[in-house]
């Protein structure tokens, strides 16, 4: 089960994950490997997937689709097409792949990203899932994210960004706590990802 985590206050937008995946075969153990799971989606725009395997190829395929089609890069249309791609990409692979009982069927995706229309600071997250095989659909965020939730991290979160904390201090947290999960969670592991929207940079790996 992915740990992943977004955040954002005037001085930025950023993402932190691990990047550990689950199989299970029948009958056997599961085995743990190690997945990409963060992707720019344009210059100021990008998805963090999470829960059910299929929720990485999906966001795979998002960002080559936007990446051909010239023209999208308002956020807010982004957004908008990311929402019915998926949707509809979670609907095909449901029907295709029903989960086995022991399987995952938990399934989210963390969009986020900076455009000079919006409201200040100019940034965005939507964050949408499904469980059960029900449809998916937006859940309410504001401009913090932690999911699976935490709410100890959440108010420690909420707490830096309110206060103004700079982006290397919120990846500081994030990087602390994606560590403490791993250390009693088997299913979250390193490496650890992150990443930085600004208006000045755009989306930056930050190592």
């Amino acid at each position: 089960m992915t740990q992943a985590l977004a955040g954002y206050n005037e001085h930025g937008l950023f993402f932190a994950t691990d990047s550990r995946a689950t199989r299970f075969r029948a009958g056997e153990e599961p085995e743990y490997f190690v997945v990409h799971k963060l992707f720019p989606l344009t210059r100021y725009a990008a998805i963090l997937s999470g829960g059910a395997g299929v929720s990485v190829p999906l966001s795979q395929v998002l960002a080559r689709e936007i990446s051909r089609r010239r023209g999208l890069e308002d956020l807010e249309d982004v957004v908008d097409f990311a929402a019915a791609f998926l949707r509809q990409g979670v609907i095909r692979h449901q029907a295709a792949h029903p989960p086995r009982e022991e399987e995952l069927q938990r399934i989210y995706f963390i969009l986020g990203g900076f455009s000079p229309a919006l409201p200040p600071p100019g940034y965005r997250l939507l964050l949408l899932g499904s469980e059960e095989g029900e449809p998916l659909h937006p859940l309410p965020v504001g401009n913090l994210v932690v999911m699976p939730r935490n709410l100890g991290m959440e108010m420690r979160l909420f707490r830096a960004l309110a206060a103004g904390s700079e982006l290397p201090a919120l990846l500081a947290l994030s990087r602390e706590f994606l560590e403490k999960m791993a250390a009693v969670k088997e299913e979250v592991g390193p490496p650890y990802h992150f990443a930085t929207i600004t208006p000045e940079a755009g989306y930056q790996v930050v190592e």
